[in-house]
Order: C-alpha cells, then sequence, then structure tokens
C-alpha cells in the first residue's frame, strides 16, 4: 500500500465526520434562529445580532496563531520530526492566554460603549451590556482551550473535533428551544452560547495525549525567538483571519450602526443562512488545507496541485447545490423558515448567495496558498479587499440602503476569485487561470439549467408556509441536479476515479484533472 493510503482514509474519515457534525448544526440553525428571533423580537434580534457580529471581532486578537499550528503541525507530520510540535504548542499557548486576557479586558470596555454605537431601547441597554461582555468571555476562554483543537486538526483528526462540536450544537438546540419557548431574553441566549462554546472546546481535551503522546507543554520551550518566529508567520495568516472576518461579521454591525437594530435584523436573517450553507459548502473542502501542508512537507508540490484541482471542482458543485436555492429562491426559504419576510431580506439573500458561490473557490484557493507559504502575498490581497468592501459597505448603507451592503461584499469577493487570487495562485502554483477557471466552472451551466427549471419554475407554484412544506422542493432540486452534475461537471477518467475511491477499501490512485 502506499503512503498515499493513509492520507486518503483520513480524508474520507474526516469527510464523514465533518459532514455528520455540519448536518447537525444545519438543522440546529435551522430550529434555533426562528426560535430566538420569534423569542426576542425582530429589534431584540436586529441588536443580538450586532452584539454577536461584534463580539466575532475579538477572535481577530487570535493573531493568526490558529491556522498557523495547523499548518506547522502536519508540516511537522510530514517531515517525521513531531518532537518540535510541543515547542509550537507551547509558544501558542503562552500568547493565547495573554491575547485572552486581553481580549476580556477590551470587551469589559467595549460592552460599556455599545449602546452609543446603535439605537439600544433604555430598558434593554443593561441586558444588552451584559450579553456582550459574556460573549466576549466566550472568546477570552476560547483562544487557549482552541489551541488544542487546533493540535488535533493538524493530524487531520477533524472527527475528533466534529463530533465534539455535534454534541455542543445538539445540546446547545435543544436547550434554546427548551428554555427560550418558556420566556428569556437576550441575557439567557448569550449564556446558552458560552455553554455550547465552552463544551465544544473541552470534549476534545480527552483526545489530546492519546493523540499526541510526545507533547509537552513547558515554559522553558517558550524562547523570545520562537515567540518572534511564530508571530513572524502567523501575522500574515491574522491579515487573512482579519479579513474573512470583517467581510462577513461587519455586515450586520454597519448596518446596526447606520440603520438600526430592525434593519439589522432584516439584514441577519439572510446572513444567517448565508453562513449555515458556506459553514456547509465549505467543510469538506476544508479538510484539505492540514493536507496541503502534510504534502508541503513532504515536497510533493504536483500532488498538491492534482489536490487543489480536484478539491475546486468537487467544491464548486457543491457551492452551487447549496448556494443556487439562496439566489432564485430566497423569499420562499425565508419566509418558510422564519415565518414572516422582514422587508429588504430577500435582496440581500440574491446577492449573499452570489457572494457565497463567489468564496467558494477562494476558501479552497486561499488555504492552498497558507499551505504554500504564501500567506504573505495573499494577506495583502485580502486585506486591499477587505478595506474596499468595508468603505463601500459604508457608503453604499448611507446612500442605497439595506442591499447594498450586500453589494459591496458581492464586488469585493468577485474581484478577489476571478483576478488577484488566481493571478497568486499561478506564480506559486504553475497552474494557469485558465486551468483554474475550468475546473471551478465546468459544474456550473448543469446546474444553472436544473436551477432554473426546479427552482424558479416549479418551487413558484407551490405556496410553502414552513420548511417541511418547502422540503419536496429540496428533495426535487438535489434529485435532479446530482446526475446532471455527475454527467457534466466531472469527465468520465473522472467519474471512473470517484466511483474507485467511492466503493473501494483500497485507495485508488490520485486523480488527475487535465
Amino acid at each position: 500500500m502506499t503512503e498515499t493510503a493513509p492520507l486518503v482514509r483520513r480524508l474520507r474519515g474526516n469527510l464523514l465526520a465533518t459532514y455528520g457534525v455540519y448536518a447537525v448544526s444545519f438543522a440546529s440553525g435551522l430550529i434555533v434562529t426562528p426560535v430566538v428571533y420569534n423569542a426576542l423580537g425582530q429589534e431584540e434580534y436586529g441588536l443580538w445580532s450586532f452584539v454577536l457580529s461584534a463580539s466575532v471581532l475579538f477572535t481577530l486578537l487570535d493573531l493568526g496563531v490558529a491556522p498557523t499550528v495547523i499548518r506547522y503541525a502536519a508540516a511537522y507530520r510530514g517531515e517525521g520530526d513531531e518532537g518540535r510540535t510541543s515547542e509550537l504548542a507551547s509558544v501558542g499557548l503562552v500568547l493565547y492566554v495573554v491575547v485572552g486576557t486581553a481580549s476580556v479586558v477590551l470587551g469589559a470596555i467595549f460592552a460599556w460603549i455599545i449602546p452609543y454605537l446603535t439605537d439600544v431601547p433604555d430598558d434593554l441597554v443593561g441586558p444588552v451590556r451584559v450579553a456582550t461582555f459574556v460573549l466576549v468571555a466566550a472568546v477570552g476562554l476560547r483562544l487557549p482551550l482552541g489551541l488544542f483543537v487546533s493540535l488535533l486538526a493538524g493530524r487531520q483528526r477533524y472527527d475528533i473535533v466534529n463530533w465534539s462540536n455535534a454534541v455542543a450544537v445538539g445540546l446547545y438546540a435543544i436547550a434554546v428551544a427548551v428554555i427560550l419557548t418558556n420566556g428569556g431574553g437576550i441575557v439567557v441566549v448569550s449564556l446558552l452560547y458560552l455553554g455550547m462554546t465552552l463544551l465544544r472546546l473541552l470534549l476534545p481535551l480527552a483526545f489530546v495525549r492519546r493523540e499526541l503522546p510526545f507533547l509537552r507543554l513547558r515554559r522553558s520551550l517558550v524562547t523570545r525567538e520562537r515567540v518572534s518566529s511564530l508571530l513572524r508567520v502567523s501575522g500574515h495568516n491574522a491579515a487573512i483571519h482579519v479579513a474573512a472576518k470583517i467581510v462577513f461579521s461587519t455586515d450586520v454591525i454597519v448596518v446596526g450602526i447606520v440603520l438600526g437594530p430592525l434593519a439589522a435584523a432584516a439584514y441577519a436573517i439572510p446572513a444567517r443562512l448565508f453562513e449555515l450553507l458556506f459553514g456547509l459548502g465549505t467543510a469538506g473542502p476544508g479538510l484539505l488545507f492540514p493536507a496541503f501542508a502534510e504534502l508541503e512537507g513532504r515536497a510533493q508540490p504536483e500532488r498538491q496541485r492534482r489536490l487543489l484541482r480536484t478539491g475546486l471542482r468537487v467544491g464548486m458543485a457543491l457551492g452551487l447545490a447549496l448556494g443556487l436555492p439562496l439566489v432564485l429562491m430566497p423569499d420562499l426559504l425565508i419566509d418558510s423558515w422564519i415565518g414572516e419576510l422582514p422587508a429588504g431580506s430577500a435582496s440581500v439573500g440574491v446577492l449573499l448567495g452570489l457572494a457565497l458561490l463567489a468564496r467558494q473557490p477562494a476558501q479552497l484557493l486561499s488555504q492552498y496558498l497558507i499551505a504554500r507559504g504564501a500567506q504573505r502575498e495573499l494577506a495583502r490581497i485580502v486585506l486591499a479587499a477587505v478595506a474596499v468592501n468595508l468603505v463601500g459597505s459604508i457608503v453604499l448603507a448611507w446612500t442605497v440602503g439595506l442591499w447594498g451592503v450586500a453589494l459591496s461584499t458581492l464586488l469585493t469577493e468577485l474581484a478577489a476569485v476571478v483576478v488577484l487570487i488566481p493571478r497568486l495562485v499561478g506564480r506559486v502554483s504553475g497552474i494557469g487561470r485558465t486551468a483554474l477557471a475550468e475546473a471551478v466552472l465546468r459544474p456550473v451551466p448543469g446546474a444553472l439549467v436544473v436551477g432554473l427549471a426546479v427552482l424558479v419554475g416549479v418551487a413558484r407554484l407551490v405556496d410553502p408556509g414552513s420548511l417541511l412544506t418547502l422540503a419536496p422542493i429540496g428533495v426535487l432540486w438535489l434529485a435532479c441536479l446530482i446526475p446532471v452534475l455527475w454527467r457534466f461537471g466531472f469527465d468520465r477518467q473522472e467519474r471512473d476515479e470517484l466511483r474507485r475511491r467511492a466503493f473501494s477499501r483500497r485507495s485508488a490512485p490520485e486523480l488527475v484533472l487535465d
């Protein structure tokens, strides 16, 4: 059996575990969001979305350490030099304790000033401040505890991480459904969120000793040189991490500040759908990041390139399956899900659905570049895109309203994935833009034909009142889409290879995309 076999087996197991947890997360999101929305009401839900998005920005204090830990832990494994992981983990833990403490202090200040940033009714000022501090405290705990999650991910043990997440998310959904249906406000929701965060971080700790028996956390391993070295590399990863958070987290913040909490709620509903679908769509391709890094450690660039092209095509097919319903029938989805359609939500849904399709390949290309050590150049690209997006969001929110914020996000995503990132990938990998475009776009025409027939044609003939009554449309969509993508989205060689991988226990030869 070749050395490819263990890598393929890990990817298979991780894929099953990842989509298991995302199935739970997706179902949880479908249940939790309307319960919270109806329990809080539109205005308080808008405030909850605002403070949740604001608290997410405190994860920027991660400083890019998490992807750096994943990348080097995987590379050390590929090099057969796993003893260096103890140095990496010791330095990372010290940094995380420092920034976690700083985040709690800054969070207390932010919680005090948040009523001055958006319109908060007098009776909600205290609860909003408490909820904000609770959420920021969750971030402060998440940073040091998340180090061990990153170490497990670096060993491609996403199955452990994901099943822990599934348990935490499932219990959170049950708690929300039971508690909020009997009353409770924004503080109760924030405490439940804190409990979920702690549970999803503590459960993986039980497996760290078994998976990393060589791991030793020592203060003596933390030196100024090692801290500086980690920060030099993670600084560029931090910029990329900051960019991703700003693009998809500050939209609700901009809307809340410029247009108020009611508009924030109207934006947050399709944004939450975007978040659920984006997570589901990128979960599988995201597993390739440590694989890219491990192949980098083995000095096997050609296998990296083949893996990249494969991931792009499969990932785009998955993105189309999830994203086109948000583009073509956002009003039906939101109305069936929430029970009412806030003004402006449908147009935001269309634009965010298109942004989701653009972000799908950009995400995988970014992971490939980080694994190849090109994070500095990538950071420049994404920070420039973020600056343009943030300015554009503010200007368009003032001038055209709610949908302008989503339009700014879409335009910057298109600029990154069509022009900027492919240019860098070509320089790093030798893969031309034409080859990248062919890998990404081949599944698109067939999906569009099926989408227009099912999601525009058939879906408009029904009047769904709930997700349950809309479900047959979803089943019909997938039943028609999958064979079309299989036949026209992949060539014969790819179909034969995918069949062998799916039904054979032995490792098949690597998939090659021409």
